[in-house]
């Protein structure tokens, strides 16, 4: 049937079929932008957990004037460890006794075994940039 003003109904078939496609489109424009933003979020909470968690764990680890390095040194008479410790402390470690205790764990000593005149044991050390 022929209308006088729409002419054929194929055209008003188009152009809903049209104004369908523009739903369609801008429903998919909508989910792809909420796509990209829930990603954009998610990789920023990422970035954000490991970069918090890097820097939370400073037990241990050397700062940024320097590294973490290991030293043998010779063990003389009345050397234990904990003097060792306190002769060699840096800002590394909370305490000398936080730094005794891994020197006797580097070295596989308990805290009741003495140290052998002569004998040579590995404690860490900060070694800083050159020219300080």
């Amino acid at each position: 049937m022929r209308s006088a003003y729409y002419g054929d109904y194929s055209y008003m078939t188009r152009v809903e079929e049209q104004r369908m496609r523009r739903l369609a489109r801008s429903r998919q424009v909508k989910r792809q932008k909420l796509l990209l933003i829930i990603g954009v979020l998610v990789t920023m909470a990422f970035i954000s957990f490991f970069s918090v968690k890097a820097f939370a764990n400073t037990e241990g680890s050397a700062d940024c004037f320097g590294t973490k390095q290991y030293k043998s040194i010779m063990i003389y008479c009345g050397d234990t460890v904990e003097s060792i410790a306190e002769e060699n402390y840096s800002f590394i470690y909370t305490s000398p006794e936080k730094m005794a205790d891994e020197i006797r764990s580097i070295n596989h000593l308990g805290k009741d075994d003495s140290l052998v005149p002569g004998n040579y044991i590995v404690i860490p050390y900060l070694a800083t940039a050159s020219g300080y």
